[in-house]
């Protein structure tokens, strides 16, 4: 356990040095950020004065020393735009952010495992098929065009829900219906498999043989089997709901860390992008570890090497 955990955490630090890193030199080839910071007209020798007073007449080998230097010791920076420390620019957008995580993927679970587990209780029938077509929309419907396609309809036509802020639950239903629909199709699909497989076990038959009703079959007995390969999507699912809320977030104009990110990469921010990709990315190496660990919690028989 202890060495599995060191393994995964020694590999953890070099992927986080790897991918700020990259991101760190991308931006420095990007051009440079005063020009944006400042108006029109700047003379030369205020212009240099801007440059030095944010250390980007050093070179870049200087730069990035200086930045993991700050980095370990806790100093974050300041954003170039707002000129405030970027961890409580974050702080402040990243509750936004969470929320609607959590609410994509409570909608995607609740949806998803229940039709996947009848799309294949169902398999062959018509019904079946339905619950497939109906969640397979998910794949075929980017979700920047379905989050449009929602705000054409249900807030510029019938005037139901807001098109844009995060104040109220109402604010909620699209933003969280544009991010799941694809991760919804996902795992109706993965949780079918899973089950057909589980459905032709001999102990699901000794189980129907005992006389035990159907429903208890399959839910205790086959999804509880069927849960690995469903935790291991949903890890990745997690994974991905953070590519997907930052078109999301901009579409609604929700105020989190999506939109926050892809203002800073426009007026190349880099602190501000620096520390949202470095908390990206610990996020989604985070939540792989707990997928693995996750394995042996649903089935003690699993290995956590082998994990």
């Amino acid at each position: 356990m202890l060495e599995f955990l060191a393994g995964r955490l020694l590999r953890m630090g070099i992927t986080l040095w790897v991918i700020t890193s990259v991101v760190f030199l991308a931006t420095r080839l990007t051009g440079n950020p005063i020009d944006f910071l400042m108006p029109e007209g700047l003379d030369a020798a205020s212009r240099r004065e801007m440059i030095a007073y944010w250390g980007l007449d050093r070179s870049v080998a200087e730069q990035y020393w200086l930045f993991w230097r700050s980095l370990l010791s806790g100093d974050f920076g300041l954003g170039l735009m707002e000129r405030r420390p970027v961890a409580t620019i974050f702080t402040e957008r990243l509750w936004q952010s969470a929320s609607l995580l959590v609410a994509t993927l409570a909608l995607t679970i609740c949806i998803g495992v229940p039709a996947g587990i009848l799309a294949a209780v169902w398999r062959g029938q018509g019904r079946g098929s339905a619950v497939l077509f109906t969640a397979f929309f998910g794949y075929a419907i980017p979700n920047f065009v379905l989050a449009i396609l929602l705000l054409l309809v249900f807030s510029y036509t019938l005037h139901w829900l807001p098109s844009a802020g995060s104040a109220t639950l109402a604010h909620y239903v699209m933003p969280t219906v544009a991010l799941s629909a694809y991760f919804v199709a996902a795992l109706v699909r993965y949780t079918r498999n899973a089950m057909l497989d589980v459905l032709s076990q001999d102990y699901m038959r000794t189980a129907r043989a005992k006389g035990l009703a159907e429903s208890s079959i399959i839910l205790h007995h086959g999804l509880r089997n069927a849960l690995i390969p469903v935790i291991t999507v949903l890890g990745l699912q997690i994974t991905t709901l953070v590519s997907g809320a930052v078109v999301v977030e901009t579409v609604f104009a929700w105020n989190g860390v999506g939109d926050l990110l892809v203002g800073a990469t426009l007026r190349r921010d880099y602190p501000v992008l620096q520390f949202g990709v470095l908390v990206v990315a610990s996020a989604v190496i985070v939540v792989n570890l707990l997928v693995d660990l996750a394995y042996a919690l649903v089935d003690p028989r699993v290995r956590l090497a082998g994990a």
